[in-house]
């Protein structure tokens, strides 16, 4: 039920905003192994919403350019946003998986646990205590 809800959410069209760009910031996010990775996340920030955005987007916006930007009905979360200037439909990776991929993958397992029955509990409830924490994060 849960997963039908988050999918739910992903999938309808939610109120749109179009508003000005305040402020696109990066942010290092280090890795602490052997290696000493790093990458970058962009958050972006107009004057209703912060939101995360993805690199590619992050380097074709200006401060003062207008984005818009659909706010999702349940989570309050950013499904979709694009330059108003711009054609091209950006989604975040993050919410993608956490809203669509995630519940998805957790109905697939759920469906083929008929047909299997009990080989399948353990990855079933792995797949059960994801999506309770992929709510709790849409949640926050």
């Amino acid at each position: 039920m849960i997963a039908l809800v988050i999918i739910t959410d992903f999938a309808l069209p939610g109120k749109a905003f179009t508003d000005q760009v305040i402020k696109v910031q990066a942010e290092r996010q280090q890795y602490y192994n052997a290696a000493q990775n790093y990458h970058y996340s962009y958050t972006l920030t107009t004057g209703q919403h912060d939101f995360s955005v993805s690199e590619e987007f992050a380097e074709t916006v200006n401060e003062g350019d207008t984005v818009n930007y659909r706010l999702s009905r349940i989570f309050k979360e950013v499904n979709r946003y694009q330059l108003s200037a711009a054609e091209n439909i950006h989604t975040d990776s993050l919410r993608r998986y956490s809203g669509l991929i995630l519940p998805l993958l957790m109905l697939l397992v759920m469906g083929l646990a008929f047909r299997h029955g009990k080989r399948m509990s353990v990855l079933i409830f792995v797949l059960q205590a994801l999506t309770l924490g992929d709510l709790v994060f849409l949640m926050m």
